[in-house]
């Protein structure tokens, strides 16, 4: 007789069980997606947000790349205006150089010749320009 009792005991438990999970066999709701309950796939969310973050640093970082790209820019342009500004001075000042030695040389000789930077004196000599 015991074990016809036993055997209903164990029959009664186990429906119980049954009966306490049953409603739980069903799609949880935080896999349903409304967010009922944080803890529960919690490896999915934090995926998400990691892949979240992660876009936005390399957004961060692509921001960052373009403007020191930019700063470089600038830099270089005002750099290379200035080097090329003081080339065109430098031939300038060298020009106005040549062409004042030549009005001297001129004024003072009488017969400069600008190629050989010399004059020719009556002796039938040339000269250097001094």
């Amino acid at each position: 007789m015991f074990l016809k009792t036993g055997r209903t005991v164990l029959l009664l438990v186990a429906a119980a069980q049954l009966l306490v999970l049953l409603p739980y066999s069903g799609v949880a709701h935080a896999q349903r997606g409304d967010r009922y309950n944080p803890q529960w796939n919690q490896d999915y969310r934090d995926r998400e947000r990691d892949d979240w973050q992660r876009r936005e640093r390399e957004r961060e970082r692509e921001s960052e790349r373009r403007h020191d790209a930019k700063a470089t820019g600038v830099v270089v342009g005002v750099v290379g205006a200035a080097v090329v500004a003081g080339v065109i001075a430098a031939a300038a000042k060298r020009e106005r150089e040549t062409r004042e030695r030549a009005d001297y040389c001129m004024n003072r000789y009488g017969n400069y010749d600008r190629r050989t930077d010399s004059d020719r004196d009556p002796d039938g000599y040339t000269y250097p320009c001094r």
